[in-house]
């Protein structure tokens, strides 16, 4: 496995990066393409691996959200209601996750050190992905996925939120803008990894360190949450 190209992959299946492929050569598109397949099943057998977890989605895949027609109502009547947001809008405008490397990184051979230099400089680059100021404080309704953190018998209380399937597992994580360290009010019951959930609290632009041990991968948050409401995500019918 080449982990440049499976950044690659993740970027543009993920949407981070938008017409990339565009900028691939034919056989590159075509090699991407089979990679992205590799790394699913190898995905989708690490989740199996945990009873009930979420095995019906594809590597880098988002979930599918439409705009409510209305904010939803919060715990507190005194409080604003939360208002629904997809992960583009915790990066802010003209950030650029591709600005270290060019279109022919993905060609260079894992041994390479251009490669090696090139991976590392993405890796620090993710890891400071510069977090979307009026974000912060804003009370918002979110839907990802899980990575469970702390729990037992069940029940799961603190988690990290994902913008797609397999951040994480056999995948490095996402940038520091596209995780979300939740804290529930209530434990969630019965959720594994890689479950899909919404959540609904105050976001806080709070960057922290993953412990290596945690995600496979060590890698930066950018922001935290106590989540007030949590609920499960339903998949829309195909």
């Amino acid at each position: 496995m080449r982990r440049l190209l499976i950044l690659l992959v993740l970027l543009v299946m993920s949407g981070l990066v938008l017409g990339m492929g565009a900028g691939m050569t034919p056989g590159l598109v075509r090699f991407v393409s089979s990679l992205a397949t590799n790394v699913t099943e190898r995905t989708r057998a690490a989740v199996g691996a945990f009873d009930g977890s979420n095995t019906n989605y594809r590597i880098g895949e988002r979930l599918q959200t439409a705009p409510p027609k209305q904010p939803v109502t919060s715990v507190s009547a005194s409080q604003a209601p939360f208002k629904e947001v997809s992960w583009f809008a915790l990066a802010p405008k003209g950030w650029d996750p591709m600005k270290t490397l060019n279109a022919t990184v993905g060609e260079l051979n894992d041994a390479d050190p251009r490669a090696m230099d090139a991976l590392q400089k993405l890796r620090d680059e993710w890891d400071s992905a510069p977090t979307e100021p009026t974000m912060n404080g804003a009370r918002i309704r979110i839907a990802g996925f899980v990575v469970p953190l702390e729990g037992e018998r069940g029940k799961v209380n603190e988690f990290l939120l994902v913008p797609y399937f397999g951040a994480c597992i056999h995948t490095p994580p996402p940038p520091a803008n596209q995780i979300i360290h939740v804290f529930a009010d209530k434990p969630l019951q019965n959720v594994q990894m890689m479950d899909t959930v919404w959540v609904s609290g105050t976001l806080e632009i709070a960057r922290s360190r993953t412990a290596e041990n945690t995600m496979g991968l060590a890698g930066s948050v950018g922001y935290r949450m106590k989540a007030e409401i949590a609920a499960p995500y339903v998949r829309p019918p195909r």
